[in-house]
């Protein structure tokens, strides 16, 4: 299997991961939070990555499972990461300030 590659954009409501090419179907992964890291692994255990969300980093915040998401189309998995509210806000008045 040919080495993967591992991207992260920030966007304004969520962040967003996709590792490429992971060739298994979507049954095959399982995506957890541990140690305010997403952690993703394969039944088949020929997977293992560990993602920081360095927004949440940044504010001190921990993770929250039920804002994981994720989606595999085309050899790419991709795991998204909806922003809290207070998050938001935060980023909303730095905006503000540096405008």
């Amino acid at each position: 299997m040919p080495p993967q590659k591992c991207t992260a954009r920030t966007l304004k409501l969520i962040t967003l991961g996709e590792i490429q090419p992971l060739p298994w179907p979507m049954s095959n992964y399982k995506v957890s939070v541990e140690d305010n890291t997403i952690i993703v692994r394969t039944e088949n255990k020929k997977y293992y990555k560990k993602l920081r969300v360095e927004d949440m980093d940044r504010f001190k915040m921990p993770l929250i499972v039920k804002h994981v998401n994720c989606a595999h189309a085309n050899s790419t998995l991709m795991i998204s990461y909806e922003k809290p509210k207070p998050v938001l806000h935060l980023e909303q008045h730095i905006y503000s300030e540096l405008l």
